[in-house]
This record gives structure tokens, C-alpha cells and sequence, in this order.
């Protein structure tokens, strides 16, 4: 196969059907602590160290690493690649938060509708959860009696993934992402911090918040994605390099940084089977994707089933709470997301336009 670059030059990749595994793989994963509760180990935590449902998102990180690098770079100007950002992430979030709160809420809480909608709780899950950050997990008399109470624990990701947009936006700013050698400070200088950090957590020498330890943990698979972006012209994609990956992984196995071998050796295995299954990608990406709707849409219909079925197993749960998370899942995508993003240059254009008139007002009263 060619390298990296020259395979971008083909539409027909399977990352979309590779990210609706990854989305299944939370769904699974949720499964376990949803039905029996809280204490309930997730698959493979014992055996990797990581959850399938961490497998996931380590997953959807990598990609996007690659693929936001990608879109700055494409970007005619910040405010297009700020506005498709935007669009990808926030018109299907709207969509769930108020379909939770003024749907999901009022059919299932033990509250009376008056009391209910007299929660502050029921207006800031809205208002609070746009800002991604401190997620609000619980609305009021929802699911209280389930294995584990929540209405959507799945979105305490979008904070970390919204971060990383950021940190790919300041070094597209000072010019990193189209200098080969900045970038490749940049990668050293994270690489050395998280070997740092890493130590200086595990050993004990200093205390961290649990919002900096999650960035540093979940950012790695976004830099994979980063640096196999940003060295796409000399990376190839071969069955030996892929075969070599995990054995090293294999031979790490149970030592100290068998989870970032792993990762890395999983991050190239996710792009070695895009490009490789042409023939798949190009019937699946008729379809659209569904993963984000399926991502954000999981858990509140896991919560329902477990609400429903007293009792339901995690096989349970996953056999039912996938057909029915697809169907709001693929309305997302055919119905909010994908018009969203096709209007992305119409809104770009426009707020560039009021920018430049701002702009042009502040110009002509400031003191010359």
C-alpha cells in the first residue's frame, strides 16, 4: 500500500463503520454497570487495564486526531474550521439534551409533571450540559431506582474532545500543523510530558484534579491520530509494521506502559483496516454516520430498558438497546447533523462577513 497521504486521496475508507464499532463497543460496555450497577466489572478492564467502552473512545480519539488535523489544515480561514467544529458537535447535543430533559423526563420521573418542571435541575441540565464541562448527570426522580441512576453518562467525553479541538486550533494559530519540524516539537514536548506526568502520578509525588489526569489519559489516542497526520508522507501502511506493533504489545503485556503500546498499536491497526476494505466502505458510506448518534443516544435508552425490564441482563440490555438507540440515532444524522453540516460554509461565510463589518466599526473609531 501507498503511505498515508496518497490514501487520503480516496473517499472510500471505512472510519465511518469503524467508528459505529467504536460506539458499540460503549453501548457493551455500559451494559454491565447499567443492568447489575455501579460495582459491576466492564469488559476487559481485567485484562487490559482499560474498558471496552475506554476501547471506544480511545478509538473515536484517534480518528479525530487525524481527521481534525485534517480539517484545519483544509480550513480557508479559522472561523470555517471553528464553525464546522461546531456544527459536527453541538445541533445533535441540543437535540438530546432537550429531548432528555422535556421527553425522556416527564414520561419516566417519579415527580408529578409540576414538580418536575419546577426544578431548576430540568433547565440547567440543558443550559449547564452545553458547556460540556462538570457534566449534570441526573434529572429530577429519574431512574432512581435503576442499577445505576443517570440520564446520560456518555457525555463527559465531548469536554475532552472539545479541548483537543482547541489545542489543534493554538497550534494551527503559531503554525505548527504546517511545519513539519514545529510539530515535531510539539510532539516531543507532550510525549515528554506525559511520561512526566505519568511517573510523577503513578509514584505518588504529586496530586492531580481528575479533569487534568482525564485529558492526559484520553489525549494520547487524539496525538496518535495528530502525529500520523502530520507524518502521513512517510507512513505506510503494512501488514509487517501492524504485526510488529502488537507484538510488542503483546510482549509489554502486564509492565507499566502496556496500555499507551496498546493504544498505539491499536490506533495503526484502526487505519490499516480503513484503507484496506475499500470494497466494504463503499457500500456501508451510502448510509451516513450514525456513530455520534448512537454515541450520545445509548445510554438514555439503556437507562429506559433498565427502567422498563427490571432485572435485564447486560446480553439483554445490548441485544435491545442497540435496534432501538439506532433509531433515534439515524434520525440524528439524516434529520439535524448532516444538514447542519452542509450549511457549514453558508454560516462560515456569514459570520465571516458580520466579523469583517465589526471589524470595520471598530477601525473607523479608533484613534488614528
Amino acid at each position: 500500500m501507498g503511505n498515508l497521504a496518497e490514501l487520503l486521496k480516496s473517499r472510500d475508507n471505512n472510519f465511518n463503520f469503524i467508528r459505529m464499532v467504536a460506539a458499540f463497543f460503549v453501548l457493551v460496555s455500559h451494559s454491565y454497570p447499567l443492568s447489575r450497577g455501579a460495582a459491576e466489572t466492564e469488559p476487559l478492564m481485567a485484562q487490559l487495564g482499560i474498558t471496552l467502552g475506554g476501547l471506544g473512545v480511545f478509538t473515536f480519539f484517534c480518528i479525530s486526531g487525524f481527521f481534525i488535523s485534517l480539517s484545519y489544515e483544509r480550513s480557508k480561514t479559522k472561523i470555517d474550521f471553528v464553525v464546522a467544529r461546531f456544527l459536527r458537535l453541538y445541533p445533535g447535543l441540543l437535540v438530546v439534551l432537550l429531548l432528555s430533559a422535556w421527553v425522556v423526563g416527564p414520561l419516566f420521573t417519579e415527580l408529578s409533571l409540576h414538580d418536575y418542571f419546577s426544578a431548576k435541575e430540568v433547565h440547567r441540565y440543558i443550559t449547564g450540559n452545553l458547556k460540556l464541562k462538570d457534566i449534570q448527570f441526573q434529572l429530577p426522580g429519574l431512574f432512581q431506582d435503576n442499577p445505576y441512576p443517570g440520564i446520560n453518562g456518555s457525555l463527559w467525553t465531548l469536554y475532552y474532545e472539545v479541548l483537543l479541538y482547541a489545542m489543534v486550533f493554538a497550534l494551527g494559530v503559531v503554525g505548527c500543523l504546517t511545519r513539519l519540524r514545529r510539530v515535531s516539537v510539539f510532539f516531543a514536548v507532550y510525549f515528554l510530558f506525559y511520561v512526566v506526568f505519568n511517573v510523577l502520578q503513578k509514584n505518588e509525588y504529586m496530586v492531580f484534579g481528575f479533569q487534568l489526569r482525564s485529558w492526559v489519559q484520553w489525549s494520547f489516542a487524539f496525538v496518535i491520530g495528530m502525529f500520523l497526520y502530520a507524518y502521513r508522507f512517510k507512513i505506510q501502511l503494512n501488514i509487517w509494521y501492524l504485526a510488529l506493533g502488537w507484538v510488542a504489545a503483546l510482549c509489554l503485556y502486564r509492565t507499566p506502559v502496556f496500555v499507551e503500546v496498546f493504544v498505539v498499536a491499536w490506533s495503526y491497526s484502526v487505519f490499516f483496516v480503513a484503507f484496506n476494505t475499500q470494497w466494504f466502505a463503499r457500500q456501508y458510506n451510502k448510509l451516513g454516520d450514525y456513530s455520534y448518534g448512537l454515541y450520545i443516544y445509548a445510554f438514555p435508552t439503556q437507562e429506559i430498558l433498565a427502567h422498563l425490564y427490571k432485572g435485564i441482563s447486560p446480553a439483554q440490555m445490548i441485544i435491545l438497546a442497540l435496534p432501538v438507540a439506532l433509531v433515534p440515532a439515524v434520525l440524528s444524522w439524516h434529520v439535524i447533523e448532516q444538514p447542519c453540516i452542509l450549511r457549514k460554509k453558508e454560516i462560515a461565510s456569514r459570520l465571516s462577513q458580520a466579523c469583517a463589518k465589526l471589524s470595520g466599526k471598530f477601525a473607523k473609531y479608533s484613534p488614528k
